[in-house]
């Protein structure tokens, strides 16, 4: 990878970072509904059940740490286990996601926030909770021990129902797609994100601070020094080509803005942020 672009990336990341333990719980799924499963997040590591049968699935993540977290949901390949990925994963970070199909998550929650992501688990097998988010010195917190396998069984019921969405957001290479003429008002919704590739993709959610612009946005991308322009308030981990995910939000009036920060394998790294996946929208009462 580019070394300037990936100095950069791990530079906004941990900028990102820097501006933000209970029993599992598992629910199985009831009336078509998807089952309901429950991560929390702490420094560093994740506590949430060790196996789940296969099928959509809600996660609702509660970052009861002191730092900012997210989840990342990986299936690995055949025969591989956590430790073999994670030591593929530090030799060579590219090549090791190429390996992995990416079914989602909940993105990056400050302290004391919770938000629910609905995502497949298409089939068994051995999967990973994964957090990239850096610590104050940028190393992701992967690095430190937030990680954690999931067994995925054969599933147990009838397939559960998706859930209905307020509308579908696209995630494109490299662009973000909100339904033409759509108005987000305040309150709890659900969003559908459709992956629409070829390359991964996640949507992150960030909240204009007070007093800034997509100037302000466009020039921190450009120079990622100072305080950030928008504040983190969740959103949908990264999705292989194809996938698609529901994520419950509830927001409240203002300007935000949907980014993908996955760094692009054409592109030498370089965040998908970078090459146009950023788009403002405004929340109305």
């Amino acid at each position: 990878m580019n070394q300037t672009k990936k100095t950069m990336r791990t530079r906004l990341t941990t900028l990102l970072a820097a501006a933000m333990l209970a029993t599992p719980s598992l629910a199985f799924a009831h009336d078509g509904h998807p089952m309901t499963v429950d991560v929390q997040s702490s420094e560093y590591k994740f506590t949430s059940p060790d196996s789940i049968p296969a099928g959509w699935t809600t996660l609702t993540l509660t970052n009861t740490g002191k730092e900012a977290h997210h989840v990342q949901v990986v299936r690995l390949p055949d025969g591989m286990n956590l430790q073999g990925f994670l030591a593929k994963l530090k030799e060579n970070e590219g090549a090791a996601l190429a390996m992995v199909d990416m079914i989602g998550g909940v993105g990056m929650l400050l302290p004391g926030q919770s938000q629910k992501t609905t995502v497949n688990f298409t089939k068994p097998g051995t999967y990973a909770e994964l957090c990239f988010v850096p610590d104050e010195k940028g190393v992701p917190h992967l690095a430190i021990g937030m990680t954690k396998a999931l067994t995925v069984t054969a599933a147990q019921t009838a397939a559960a129902t998706e859930p209905t969405a307020s509308f579908t957001v696209r995630l494109l290479d490299y662009g973000i797609e909100l339904p033409k003429g759509v108005t987000v008002k305040a309150g709890v919704q659900t969003w559908k994100i459709v992956n629409a590739g070829p390359e991964a993709h996640e949507m992150a959610i960030m909240r204009m601070a007070p007093g800034k612009t997509m100037a302000d946005v466009e020039a921190f991308f450009k120079n990622p020094v100072g305080p950030m322009p928008f504040i983190p308030a969740g959103g949908a981990q990264g999705m292989s080509a194809g996938r698609q995910q529901y994520a419950e939000f509830n927001l409240t009036e203002g300007q935000y803005i949907l980014l993908c920060f996955i760094p692009s394998p054409t592109h030498q790294g370089a965040p998908h942020a970078m090459l146009g996946m950023v788009r403002p929208f405004t929340v109305v009462k």
